[in-house]
């Protein structure tokens, strides 16, 4: 069986002073993709607690999947005890096997972490609003994601 793990982390980048929020997917302690171009769609993980399907769990940053290259989502397949992945795009081709009970478990307990590192992140230790923090991919005008992660800006 494989291990799935969900890391946020901050990028920075010379030519601006915003923040990126971005959640690293890992899979085995590995990055299944390169973060500081793809980003996670919390949204598509989130639903593939339910049922089976062809979810665009990697994006772009700007929350678009063809902008990015990615043409086909990743196939998840809920088996008895077990939740498979395979992935096409990005290449090379990788099939992974979870346990479902850790699956279920990362998932709602990574997206719980990332409530509470927002929240951190967003309000600074005078209750100031940070308004150079922005999560990866785009999510300004998806309402799902805004629902998941109860965000309530100003």
């Amino acid at each position: 069986m494989n291990k799935l793990n969900l890391h946020s982390k901050i990028y920075r980048f010379d030519n601006d002073d915003n923040l990126y929020f971005v959640t690293i997917i890992l899979v085995d302690g590995k990055p299944i993709a390169d973060f500081s171009y793809y980003a996670t769609s919390l949204t598509e993980l989130n639903n593939t607690l339910k049922q089976n399907g062809k979810y665009f769990i990697l994006t772009c940053w700007c929350g678009v999947p063809d902008c990015a290259g990615i043409e086909q989502g990743i196939q998840v397949t809920h088996h008895q005890d077990t939740v498979k992945w395979t992935i096409t795009q990005p290449k090379p081709h990788r099939v992974f096997t979870f346990s479902e009970d850790d699956y279920r478990a990362v998932i709602t307990e990574g997206i719980k972490q990332i409530k509470e590192d927002l929240a951190n992140l967003w309000f600074t230790h005078t209750g100031e609003y940070n308004d150079k923090l922005e999560i990866v991919p785009r999510w300004e005008d998806d309402k799902e994601l805004i629902e998941l992660l109860n965000i309530q800006r100003e």
